[in-house]
């Protein structure tokens, strides 16, 4: 999977995504293999993220490289891989949890995050983040950039990303 973090998407929506996609230099994308400029489009599959107005299906976008068949989902650096929570909610729960505060106004300001989504993105930060992001002195408190560009770079994951498949960063 590919993460460009250059184009911002301020509302996630179909039409967000594809203009996202619109401004994305695929000559310039790198393959994990360490080509460039091999990547062309290839298919799409659905991905439906909790946003405050109300679950968005999005057709993601894979690319495959042409020489060496590997293929990647392009991600608008929002979206956690294999989460239906965007990277500012999974941020906001983090932060409410380490200042020991009520979870409600984060419920409240997104109905479709719910308890038991928060349990899990609090279990899966300590067992998955927390010592990481200690290590090399990453703070949850830092820009929104300042969390996942270095998560990124260091751990070829987007920040709350759990599974191991590699993500590489895009500029």
């Amino acid at each position: 999977m590919i993460t460009h973090t250059e184009n911002k998407i301020k509302s996630l929506s179909q039409k967000s995504y594809d203009d996202f996609l619109e401004d994305i230099p695929f000559h310039k994308l790198l393959c994990s293999c360490g080509k460039v400029g091999h990547l062309i489009k290839h298919a799409y599959y659905t991905r439906t993220v909790k946003t405050p107005d109300s679950p968005v299906s999005i057709r993601i976008l894979r690319v495959i490289c042409k020489r060496c068949g590997k293929t990647h989902a392009i991600f608008p650096q929002v979206i956690v891989p294999y989460s239906q929570i965007l990277i500012n909610d999974h941020i906001d729960i983090i932060k409410t949890y380490i200042a020991n505060r009520s979870f409600e106004p984060i419920m409240m300001a997104n109905e479709y995050i719910d308890e038991s989504n928060i349990r899990y993105i609090i279990r899966q930060f300590l067992r998955h983040w927390k010592e990481r992001i200690d290590a090399f002195h990453i703070s949850i408190n830092e820009t929104f950039s300042n969390i996942i560009i270095p998560c990124l770079e260091i751990f070829k994951k987007q920040f709350m990303q759990i599974k191991c498949t590699p993500n590489i960063l895009s500029a």
